[in-house]
């Protein structure tokens, strides 16, 4: 007996609903987020930030790397990546289109919400003197970009290299902070937009299910 057309295409169908899902969560905590960043730094965020910001000096110089995972080359590695692991072009492309999508989508967030560095939102002595001070806060644009490329890749690796991914993602949102980049809220608002653009991405284009990894 051979599957009907509807019956093959159920499993992608329902695949797809669930990232639509998964994007509109991560918009509503996007849209959270962006409430609570425009009314002021509550006292938790000052003090979270500055428990985190207090880390040695040295951490600063061990975070350097991982935090180029947000930067703007981290899209087109991203790209290459998913190409050579799947020859598909899903994950080659979106890689780019919500990446840098996410840089810039970061950039026009930042302009319309106003939000400044934490040298700029909490009292000097809070905040080192080496600390980022240029540019605004919310969103953070290395929190975009760094999970929106982990989540156009995660479903094509294994569920080792997925945590290794959404890890490394976290290492980056959490090194903004320390070294005073950003104020907390700034990270989550800027890992919700990655992943909303990633599962839209895989919500209007779907999955390459032949190049998915047995587990």
């Amino acid at each position: 007996m051979t599957l009907t057309m509807p019956e093959v295409a159920a499993p992608a169908v329902g695949r797809r609903w669930r990232n639509a899902g998964k994007a509109l969560v991560a918009a509503s905590v996007l849209g959270v987020s962006t409430y609570l960043a425009t009314a002021g730094v509550p006292d938790w965020e000052a003090e979270l930030f500055s428990w985190l910001h207090d880390a040695p000096r040295a951490v600063d110089s061990l975070l350097w790397l991982p935090m180029q995972a947000g930067s703007a080359w981290a899209p087109p590695l991203a790209a290459l990546i998913g190409w050579r692991l799947t020859r598909s072009w899903r994950p080659t492309l979106g890689s780019l289109v919500a990446g840098w999508g996410g840089w810039w989508l970061a950039k026009a967030v930042k302009a319309q919400i106003g939000r400044g560095r934490p040298s700029a939102e909490l009292p000097d002595e809070l905040v080192r003197s080496s600390a980022l001070t240029e540019g605004l806060g919310f969103v953070s644009g290395h929190s975009t970009v760094a999970f929106a490329c982990a989540s156009i890749l995660a479903p094509y690796l294994s569920r080792t290299w997925r945590v290794f991914g959404y890890g490394l993602a976290s290492t980056v949102g959490l090194s903004r902070v320390v070294v005073g980049a950003h104020l907390p809220l700034d990270v989550v608002g800027g890992a919700a937009l990655g992943l909303m653009l990633a599962y839209g991405w895989h919500a209007a284009v779907g999955v390459d299910t032949a190049a998915r990894p047995a587990s």
